[in-house]
């Protein structure tokens, strides 16, 4: 196997004390692949497989205690080539969607993550509203942002593109790319480095993996060309990796994902909600701290700046309702949440009840 420098990957003086505090013998990784159980690990020996013990993987009640793609493990060698995990070290940040459909969890997608590149394409898929959607969920995983506007090369002219783009990052930068002629690709780089790693985010077929093969300089995601019908790409990715850029990883690392058909962004509470939302929506944060009443709705309350700047002009009224509307999906899914936890618990508090009665069952038959 080839020898490999953690520390450019990610492995710091941080990680190093979190380390100190378990078995010397255990050795760092991180993961690169997350199967069911099992995970792919890079190591200062190169990559190798390791698994969870069972008890581990069935007895999480939430997968955010599950290592994810990005994470940091201690693991203990065993034969045959396979290690055992033995403990997750701390994240330094985490992005977490809540799950697709009508499951109530969080659905972890990177950890230990500097920054996101959230890919959207210059034609089709351009939506401000999904771009807020992401800009919340990086923000409320401690990470930054670079939106990266891909596919150039189909659109006449791509500044007023940019400049909706633009409109929405909030000072943040937005990259021009064309993935299939490498524009953007130095730009992208410039965010990443020894030690940094970076995650891209986005829609099917927005060129995520042509962007990818772009900045590895070689091919290592398929990719098919965009459809005839509509220039939209076609779905290539199945699976979160994190591959290493230049080499040994001295140019950084980036963790492709499979395009999100829906994405909500998850929040334990009304706090983190809240918090998840004044980062990706900052000018309606600003404009807010100028409303007559704290905890202002901006919807019917007297004295409100935010609807006073829509009224003026200074703010887009489709903005204001775009905060609005995931404003009012987060308190739902917190709602819902809390529901699913009263339900699990009164079902615990059943099976804890019955067992009880059985037990002095037994207890007064042997009697």
């Amino acid at each position: 196997m080839t020898a490999l420098d953690l520390h450019l990957i990610g492995w710091d003086d941080t990680l190093a004390a979190a380390a100190a505090a378990h078995d010397a013998a255990l050795a760092p990784a991180r993961v690169t692949v997350a199967h069911r159980g099992a995970y792919e690990i890079a190591t200062a020996e190169g990559p190798a497989w390791a698994e969870l013990r069972g008890k581990d993987y069935f007895e999480a009640r939430d997968k955010r205690a599950l290592p994810t793609v990005g994470d940091w493990v201690l693991v203990r060698r065993e034969g045959g080539g396979l290690a055992i995990i033995e403990a997750l070290l701390p994240r330094r940040s985490v992005l977490v969607r809540a799950a697709a459909g009508e499951r109530v969890e969080p659905q972890p997608i990177a950890a230990n993550v500097d920054v996101a590149f959230v890919v959207t394409s210059a034609n089709q898929d351009l939506n401000p509203r999904r771009l807020e959607r992401y800009l919340a969920t990086a923000e409320a995983g401690g990470v930054a942002v670079v939106i990266v506007v891909n596919k150039l090369d189909l659109v006449d002219d791509p500044e007023p593109v940019l400049a909706r783009a633009a409109a929405i990052a909030g000072g943040r930068a937005v990259v021009g790319a064309c993935a299939t002629r490498g524009d953007g690709v130095d730009a992208l780089l410039a965010h990443l480095g020894r030690g940094r790693t970076g995650v891209m985010i986005g829609s099917s077929g927005v060129g995520k993996s042509t962007l990818l093969n772009g900045l590895l300089g070689r091919a290592v995601q398929d990719v098919q060309p965009v459809r005839d019908d509509d220039d939209r790409g076609r779905h290539t990715t199945t699976r979160r990796e994190l591959f290493l850029l230049g080499e040994g990883g001295a140019a950084g690392v980036l963790i492709d994902t499979p395009g999100m058909r829906e994405l909500k962004p998850w929040a334990d509470d009304d706090a983190e909600a809240d918090e998840a939302l004044a980062g990706g929506f900052d000018d309606v944060t600003a404009l807010a701290a100028g409303c007559k009443f704290r905890g202002c709705t901006h919807d019917h309350e007297p004295g409100c700046a935010v609807r006073d700047a829509v009224a003026r002009g200074a703010l887009p009224a489709e903005r204001l309702a775009s905060w609005g509307k995931l404003q009012r999906e987060q308190a739902s899914e917190v709602a819902r949440r809390d529901e699913a936890g009263r339900r699990e618990e009164r079902r615990r508090g059943k099976i804890l009840s019955r067992a009880i009665r059985a037990h002095f069952r037994d207890k007064d038959h042997k009697k």
